[in-house]
């Protein structure tokens, strides 16, 4: 596939820890953690009742709406606050067993984050079946190979992570098991990364199997698009990429088409943010003063007056209600 969707992809799923999701085996709706309530400790975690010490000193403050929702705490915003993942999950835990699923989406985030990223730089798998924890500078040093993440960055994923790896069993359950019930639950943004993995296996299995994918990942993104949200669009450029056949040209314009509409719903773009972070890790020519929308119009080149005005047309039919399925990478 062409180099500039697959450097986008690469940095998304790298980001989204969509290994672990091939990884890991499919959970029930709610993970069967029943008798395990994380301690303060990661050390000594501690198995007792559910839901009533978890929740007790951690419990999140209401703020603004989650997307889907009516009124809720900001768990967006708490995750991108946080400066461990450890706490996060504490305070998120109880709500997600009872059935919130913009917690257990948010709680999937960030076991995910610690699952893939903690794993990539800091742990090394020894041969006679042990891990060993790297150092920090010795994880940093990576960076020299795996340029995606900064030294800046790799302190910021142990300090983050460091707790949550340290114990042998995780506490909160996995990130899979979390996405998969809040997939389950018609949450938006959880829908719009499972239809990113669905559209990923349609260049990845037989002919059968990737109907069936394609049209799974279609239903979940034009589902997730009913909450309007540019968080839920941004990602649906990596979903409309794989989806649109064999026209490399297509796909190229797919990739940018639905990041750019994104953009054209907010004042900041601020749902390209974490995205602008790692694709500009990569891309030497990112100067300072730019927004993704310069990014975008300096990869599209030729194309951006053609896909500036699709990403409008997007924004016009969602708005409006007119979208169609086949809307989201062509009809192939």
């Amino acid at each position: 596939m062409f180099r500039v969707v697959l450097t986008l992809v690469c940095a998304a799923l790298v980001a989204a820890g969509v290994w672990w999701w091939f990884r890991e085996p499919s959970g029930a709706a709610v993970p069967a953690q029943a008798e395990a309530t994380p301690a303060a400790s990661p050390s000594t975690p501690r198995l007792a009742n559910a839901t009533a010490a978890v929740a007790a000193d951690h419990a999140p403050q209401p703020a603004r709406s989650e997307p889907g929702t009516t009124q809720g705490p900001d768990y967006r915003a708490q995750f991108r606050g946080a400066d461990d993942y450890w706490d996060l999950a504490q305070s998120l835990y109880a709500p997600a067993r009872q059935g919130d699923a913009a917690a257990q989406y948010w709680l999937s985030r960030a076991l995910g984050y610690c699952e893939a990223m903690y794993d990539w730089y800091f742990i090394v798998h020894q041969s006679n079946g042990t891990v060993r924890h790297r150092t920090l500078d010795e994880a940093q040093q990576l960076t020299a190979s795996r340029p995606v993440f900064t030294a800046d960055d790799v302190r910021d994923i142990q300090k983050r992570c460091q707790r949550l790896r340290s114990v042998e069993v995780p506490p909160f359950g996995t990130s899979r098991e979390w996405l998969d019930s809040a997939t389950a639950a018609n949450y938006p943004l959880a829908q719009a990364s499972a239809a990113r993995y669905r559209a990923v296996q349609v260049r990845q299995t037989d002919l059968d199997a990737a109907h069936s994918a394609r049209d799974d990942a279609r239903r979940l993104a034009f589902d997730a698009l009913r909450s309007h949200d540019p968080e839920v669009m941004a990602q649906l450029g990596d979903v409309a990429a794989n989806l649109a056949g064999d026209d490399p040209a297509e796909a190229r314009k797919q990739q940018w088409l639905w990041p750019l509409a994104a953009c054209l719903r907010e004042a900041k773009c601020e749902s390209m943010s974490e995205w602008m972070h790692l694709f500009c890790n990569i891309d030497t020519q990112c100067q300072p003063f730019e927004t993704p929308v310069d990014v975008i119009r300096r990869q599209a080149g030729n194309d951006f007056d053609e896909i500036e005005r699709r990403a409008r047309e997007l924004n016009e039919k969602i708005d409006a209600g007119t979208l169609e399925e086949g809307d989201i990478g062509g009809r192939g």
